[in-house]
Formats: structure tokens, C-alpha cells, sequence
């Protein structure tokens, strides 16, 4: 979170992302080790902290390893983060070379003029980021009767579609086995990438092998997690009490985990959608999900 407090460097919470890409470059036999020194030195942080993590001949994947004490300096770095790769051996640097981030780090290519005036620059940045973020939606289908080509997965084509037309940037991820720390392992990548939605199908039952609704709780403590049905537990196979969904807040990411049936799915999923335009909070949203399930359970008209 930006805060400014009197003559204190301001100091900018980075959403988790600390990702750089730079493209249009020409890679011939370069030494890393001198891309993450030169790029260290150009943004005033320590070796230590700059990571290359990946390295093709026409662009550098970097990560900055902790949160830079002071964003306001790597604010305008664009020239000199370009000129200092442009003197390591086996390293060009041309007219179509730019610097990528999807996080905050992107201050680094404001104008030097901006950069003077960075913290009415930072609070347009801030916004125009959340509202980029919020925007970016993954979807995760779960099961281990997907992941082994017994059921096709329906879910995510059909979302994918959804959230497109609704103005959404869609991506499908890989299925999620049915297990805890899988689970809890993909909606944290989710986090760490950038996505301001995910949005799970399945996993929500009774079942011991359901688990994205614990998954979401184990990452968002007060997610919102209504019953869509309730059952005697202990009895059959349920194991827990009922069917639930959860709509829960990581930071800027929220974590919705809806049911696995398709028919459900395309219920709820517009529910959703125009719950987010409207800006209801994890309860109201859950709250009207599950409202649109138990209709279509129990043939009762929605009201409202």
C-alpha cells in the first residue's frame, strides 16, 4: 500500500508481482551474472536481490527478490537500466527494446518529467493497476477424473467465453488434483502471477477428496462459505456436512470456488460476473451464488 509520511521515502506494497520481462534484445553468450549486476546497480539494490530466471536469444526474464525500500528511485530507470545492459558483452540493446511488468515495478518506464512527480503519477499508477488486476481472471478446473481423461471438462471453455465477452483478460489453468497442498499450491501461484480473479470449479462437496473450499479457508481465514446443501454427515459418503462454495480476499486477489456440475456453473457464473460489477463484498456475492443454486435445486424463483 503507497503511504507517505512527511519526509519518509514512500513506500509501495508491489501486489506480489516483481516479475520484469525485457524484450527485443539480442542474447549471444551473455553471462547472467552480469545482467543481474548491471540491472542491481541501474535500480540502487543489491546483486543479491536481482534473480534472472529465464533466458531466450531476444529477451530476459528478471525477479527482484525482496520489495525495494523506496520505489520513488526506480521511477524513470528505463535509460539507465537499458544503457547499463547495453555494455555486457554479447548483449545488445536496440529501438525495439521495452521493459514489461504487470506489478508496480512499471514506474520504471515513466518519463523522467513523471518521475519528479511521483506521487500524483503513483496514484494514478495504483489505480490503473487495480483496475488491470481485477481484470485478469484464472480459471482452475479441479478433479482427478479430468486430469485422467474421464470427464471432460465443460467448466472452463465455457467461462473462458464468459468472462471474455464480460471484458475479462481469461486464462485456464491446469486442473487441480484433489488434494490440499496441490490446491492451496495453485491458487497461490494464481496470487503470485497477478490474477485479480480465480475462479475454481469443483471440489466443493461432501466428499473427503474435496478440498477447494478448505484450500481457499486455509489462505482467506473469513471467506465467505455458505452451504449450497447440506447432508447428515457420516452417512454415504458424505464425510462433511454438505456442499459448500467460498468467495474469499488474498490481498488484491479474490478466490471464488464454485461447484463442478455444469448446469451449476452457468448458473452461478453470471451471478458472479455482475456481482463483481457491482461491487458486492464476499458475502453478498457468496450469498447471492448460493441463492441461484438452491432455485435451481428446489425450483424456486429468485427474488430480487
Amino acid at each position: 500500500m503507497l503511504s507517505i509520511e512527511g519526509g519518509r521515502a514512500m513506500t509501495v506494497h508491489l501486489f506480489n508481482k516483481r516479475e520484469l520481462r525485457i524484450t527485443g534484445l539480442s542474447l549471444t553468450d551473455v553471462d547472467l551474472d552480469l545482467i543481474a549486476a548491471a540491472v542491481a546497480d541501474s535500480l540502487t539494490l543489491s546483486p543479491e536481490d536481482v534473480l534472472v530466471v529465464d533466458a531466450h536469444s531476444d529477451q530476459l526474464t528478471l525477479d527482484l527478490l525482496s520489495d525495494p525500500d523506496d520505489i520513488g528511485r526506480l521511477a524513470g530507470k528505463r535509460r539507465a537500466l537499458l544503457e547499463s545492459l547495453s555494455c555486457i558483452p554479447g548483449l545488445s540493446v536496440g529501438t525495439e527494446t521495452e521493459i514489461h511488468s504487470d506489478g508496480i515495478l512499471g514506474v520504471i518506464n515513466l518519463s523522467p518529467e513523471r518521475a519528479e512527480t511521483l506521487p500524483g503519477a503513483m496514484s494514478d499508477f495504483r489505480g490503473q493497476l487495480r483496475e488491470k488486476l481485477a481484470r485478469k481472471v484464472m480459471i482452475l478446473p479441479t478433479g482427478r477424473e479430468i486430469m485422467a481423461g474421464n470427464v471432460m471438462d465443460t467448466n472452463t471453455p465455457f467461462l473462458m467465453e464468459l468472462f471474455t465477452i464480460n471484458g475479462y483478460e481469461a486464462k485456464a489453468g491446469s486442473v487441480v488434483d484433489d488434494d490440499i497442498d496441490v490446491a492451496i499450491g495453485a491458487l497461490t501461484d494464481a496470487i503470485g502471477r497477478g490474477f485479480g480473479l480465480v475462479v475454481s470449479t469443483g471440489g466443493t462437496g461432501a466428499e473427503l477428496k474435496d478440498c477447494m473450499v478448505e484450500a481457499i479457508t486455509a489462505l482467506a481465514p473469513d471467506a465467505a462459505t455458505p452451504y449450497v446443501v447440506q447432508y447428515q454427515r457420516g452417512h454415504g459418503r458424505h464425510y462433511k456436512e454438505g456442499v459448500r462454495i467460498a468467495v474469499g480476499h488474498v490481498e488484491q486477489t479474490m478466490l471464488v470456488a464454485l461447484t463442478g456440475p455444469h448446469a451449476e456453473v452457468k448458473e452461478a457464473a453470471p451471478v458472479l460476473i455482475e456481482g463483481l460489477r457491482q461491487g458486492y463484498d464476499r458475502e453478498c456475492l457468496a450469498g447471492n451464488i448460493v441463492d441461484v443454486l438452491h432455485a435451481r435445486l428446489h425450483g424456486t424463483p429468485v427474488i430480487g
